[in-house]
């Protein structure tokens, strides 16, 4: 056997172990993925049953309702289009309905502001599971407040 021949022959004999490694791992991204155990980012939004919003939370929705997509924050958010927390969809849609299901002592409200930094026109919602069903406007941030004032 030539020299050349023995390289290639080499080479053609490591070839199918990279092919089965790419395999291998192809096929354990996808059973993980199957089994759920690659979470969301937290940054998405999901669709979820009418009014389903996790104790503690202030949840917004596409639609009316309750439904539709859904965004939510356990904390203040200064601007929804930007991190820590990104809701998908707020930069194109408005915020169809919304709810505080925030349960902290020291506040007893959400506050809703249409611009950026706590800014523009501003809306409340009680806590402990009030609701804003027909809301249909665009929302940028928020924060939790004790009393009901912008």
């Amino acid at each position: 056997m030539s020299s050349y021949e023995q390289e290639h022959d080499r080479k053609s004999s490591r070839t199918p172990h990279r092919g089965r490694r790419a395999l291998v791992a192809a096929a354990l991204t996808f059973a993980t993925a199957a089994l759920g155990l690659i979470a969301p980012s937290a940054a998405s939004a999901s669709t979820q049953a009418a009014w389903d919003c996790p104790s503690g939370d202030l949840c917004v929705w596409t639609g009316s309702g309750g439904t539709g997509s859904r965004c939510t924050w356990s904390n203040a958010d200064a601007d929804w289009y930007y991190a820590p927390t990104v809701c998908s969809w707020a930069d194109d849609q408005v915020v169809g309905s919304a709810k505080n299901s925030g349960t902290s002592s020291s506040y007893d409200w959400v506050v809703l502001y249409s611009g950026a930094n706590y800014t523009g026109v501003c809306r409340f919602i009680a806590q402990h599971g009030d609701t804003w069903p027909n809301l249909n406007v665009w929302l940028r941030s928020h924060r939790w407040s004790a009393s009901a004032s912008c």
